[in-house]
């Protein structure tokens, strides 16, 4: 149960951590078309996208082609074409930032640490509008010729915020919940064996319960009962499949062949032929053994003078 607990806290806190995360996507084009083919290639958020961060509020914007201005008049006048405005007009002041590394992007960000005004503060659970100039220059002197926008609605912080808060307690409770249900379990199990070892003093149990000394006495007995039957049904159990596994090792390191059988019953085609040199018998071993030591000079089980007759010499 401390690992189902361990593994709830964990993902309620995934869950806490991801709840106010909301990213724009990426790489999405709007639908700007001129006939120069100066157009609006993709944006990030994209148009309509909903749960924008409020915090560093900005809009990527890729076009068609390279947009490094060549003068700084280009610049300037290419930064008033950009205009960001909440649900009821008031416009926010941006930044415009050229890419050196990725031809055609540029980067608009909400300005919002140079306005003390409340009014042009970024503010959550709110629509705003990007607005781009049609007199928007790209770096070859092309206008884009119309008027394009970008819509986004910010992430609703409050309820953001309730929600990870609610997250954490449910979390903390879980944590307390699940540390306070393990420590009672151990306690309790410390407890039975404690009296398991020492036993149950009849006389203060009946005293503490109000019971008679042989109630308790009964209900001890029977509990006792109950765990030897637990514990030799347990050990039984673990015989059992000790014997299971052994008798298994044991049929599969004792297979013998039932009957010997003939090189042809295994699918071999050899055949064995026996030839002798024609006109000679084939003697017993037995007999050609003994047909072997009747000639030798010192026969076996010989002694004495038997021994010196079969050399052909006497005694002088």
């Amino acid at each position: 149960m401390k690992r189902i607990g361990a593994i709830v806290c964990v993902m309620m806190m995934a869950v806490a951590m991801l709840a106010p995360v909301c990213l724009a996507k990426d790489d999405e084009g709007t639908d700007a078309i001129n006939k120069t083919g100066f157009t609006i290639v993709s944006s990030s958020p994209e148009d309509g996208t909903e749960g924008v961060a409020v915090d560093n509020l900005s809009v990527k914007i890729t076009f068609s082609k390279d947009m490094i201005p060549k003068s700084k008049k280009v610049r300037n006048e290419n930064a008033k074409q950009f205009k960001l405005k909440d649900s009821e007009g008031n416009r926010i002041p941006v930044k415009v930032y050229y890419s050196d590394e990725e031809e055609g992007l540029i980067l608009v960000a909400a300005d919002t640490f140079s306005s003390k005004n409340k009014n042009k503060k970024v503010k959550g659970d709110e629509q705003y509008v990007l607005s781009i100039g049609k007199d928007l220059q790209a770096a070859d002197g092309t206008k884009l010729g119309e008027k394009q926008t970008i819509s986004m609605k910010t992430l609703n912080q409050g309820r953001s915020t309730a929600i990870y808060m609610i997250l954490m307690f449910l979390m903390m409770g879980g944590m307390i919940f699940f540390t306070i249900r393990g420590s009672k379990k151990d306690e309790k199990k410390k407890k039975e064996e404690k009296l398991q070892k020492e036993g149950v003093n009849p006389y203060k149990a009946a005293k503490k319960s109000g019971k008679s000394v042989q109630e308790v006495v009964e209900k001890e007995s029977k509990k006792k009962r109950k765990r030897e039957e637990a514990a030799r049904r347990q050990r039984e159990a673990e015989e059992a499949i000790e014997a299971e596994i052994i008798e298994k090792i044991r049929r599969e390191s004792n297979k013998r062949v039932a009957a010997p059988k003939p090189i042809s019953a295994t699918g071999s085609k050899l055949k064995l032929k026996v030839v002798t040199d024609a006109g000679h018998k084939v003697e017993e071993p037995k007999a050609a053994a003994a047909k072997t030591n009747k000639g030798t000079t010192n026969p076996k089980n010989q002694k004495g003078k038997n021994k010196n007759k079969k050399k052909g010499g006497k005694k002088k």
